[in-house]
């Protein structure tokens, strides 16, 4: 049995939402002729995929995580700069995970871009031309959705199906999510097995659904999915788990698992659950869940309570960094501007750059205080706060920028909670200006 639908609406509500002045143009993608989404699978794991990465450019990836994990929960924007600049030195040193992250925080609008589409593509591209999983997946996603590039559903699939066979964790929940929608047990099959093969690699949600399909009819197979699940940080699986050892009867087809009541293991996992559910926002995992809780017939040894993951969360360590000279010089290296890391921009518009202050400092001064509301154009860069607070309540808009909505918390329903998942939508507000640009202020 199976619940589909879920990963689709969570695909659509994360999928890059981003607007720049140049939506119109439209990009041709190679076509991908000799991939079929339905023919057999075999199961490859992305880290073999993935190219030797830089050493100095995973320093600065780690370090820019660590900056944006410290500022999660007191948001402050004068932050973003300097996680994009380590972000933006790391992307062009062909690191792929800081490659998303930059894409995310253009798309977010905490990274500044001249053009976020061409931007968005020409990393993605970058990815895709170095045999990369996730770039084929990225590009599955916005061949789905036509941004910039031309709405291909058909051709989408098939980036997808690429991605998975080259490894994407993600591209093997997507692919395996739609084709164990289809009324064929071949090819559900062929579902299963990607599922499989994303939980192997860390993909929660593939071991939750993958317990789900086969609760009922596979407890034994459910039990070790949802295991595999939970260790992955899916606080679903987990749930199911909890659940299933607190002894429902056979007739609970939601979480009979086929297991004996077994208490302390029932406190265990609602443990591992609570934890999860708890830092959720930071993607927590239980590598040693095995060693928490093994699965019967095993029996538990002791256990403290504690989970690493916890551990190092709350030690908060700062990775090392490289000097700043050192940063610089790689920057310069790669022509970004060591300052920012972003590309340095030609003489003539570096002249244009430079003079740009002067003019500015001539035209009337926008008064803090200024209210504007969600879609108008913002007429001053600097920090705004929204009215009442709510999601990302503060944020820095560049002038010229469109004032966006704030994402907010939905009402998760009753599936959403069991799969941990956490909806949200798009709400308009009122900006407020707060504060203004060291060289803007009088």
């Amino acid at each position: 049995m199976n619940f589909k639908g879920f990963a689709l609406l969570v695909f659509l509500m994360t999928s890059l939402v981003a607007c720049d002045g140049d939506q119109t143009a439209v990009r041709p993608v190679p076509d991908l002729p000799a991939i079929q989404t339905n023919l057999a699978f075999t199961c490859v794991y992305e880290k073999d995929a993935i190219p030797l990465r830089d050493p100095e450019a995973d320093q600065l990836y780690q370090h820019a995580r660590w900056l944006r994990k410290n500022n999660l929960l007191k948001e402050d924007p004068l932050v973003y700069p300097k996680i994009e600049r380590l972000i933006r030195i790391a992307t062009a040193y062909g690191h792929d995970k800081a490659n998303l992250e930059l894409r995310q925080m253009i798309g977010k609008g905490t990274a500044q871009s001249d053009n976020i589409t061409q931007e968005t593509l020409d990393l993605t591209e970058d990815l895709i031309q170095r045999g990369i999983p996730g770039g084929y997946y990225d590009m599955g996603r916005y061949l789905e959705r036509g941004y910039g590039v031309k709405l291909d559903k058909d051709l989408a699939r098939r980036y997808y199906r690429k991605s998975a066979d080259l490894g994407s964790p993600e591209g093997q929940y997507t692919v395996g999510d739609k084709l164990t929608g289809i009324d064929d047990p071949a090819i559900q099959k062929i579902g299963i097995q990607m599922w499989r093969c994303a939980v192997e690699q860390g993909h929660g949600k593939s071991g939750l659904e993958l317990g789900v399909w086969f609760k009922g009819d596979r407890n034994i197979e459910a039990v070790q999915a949802f295991q595999l699940g939970a260790k992955a940080g899916s606080e679903g699986a987990a749930s199911f788990l909890f659940e299933g050892f607190n002894g429902p009867p056979t007739t609970d087809e939601l979480y009979y698992l086929g297991q004996q009541k077994d208490e302390e293991r029932y406190k265990r996992y609602r443990a591992i659950w609570s934890f999860l559910a708890d830092y959720s926002y930071l993607n927590p995992k239980v590598p040693e869940i095995d060693r928490i809780v093994p699965l019967p017939p095993a029996k538990l040894p002791p256990w403290d309570g504690s989970f690493q993951w916890l551990k190092t969360h709350e030690a908060n360590v700062p990775p090392p960094l490289h000097s700043e000279e050192r940063i610089q010089e790689m920057a310069r290296a790669k022509h970004l501007d060591p300052e920012t890391g972003r590309p340095l921009k030609d003489k003539h518009t570096k002249a244009e750059t430079e003079a740009a202050p002067l003019k500015t400092a001539a035209t009337p001064t926008i008064p803090l205080g200024l209210q504007l509301p969600t879609g108008a154009t913002c007429p001053h860069t600097g920090t705004w706060v929204c009215s009442p607070e709510q999601g990302a309540s503060r944020r820095v808009f560049v002038a010229g920028e469109i004032l966006a909505g704030v994402r907010i918390p939905a009402q998760p329903s009753l599936w959403q909670k069991l799969k941990g998942e956490a909806p949200s939508q798009i709400v308009d507000t009122t900006w407020t200006l707060v504060e203004l640009p060291e060289n803007s202020k009088a």
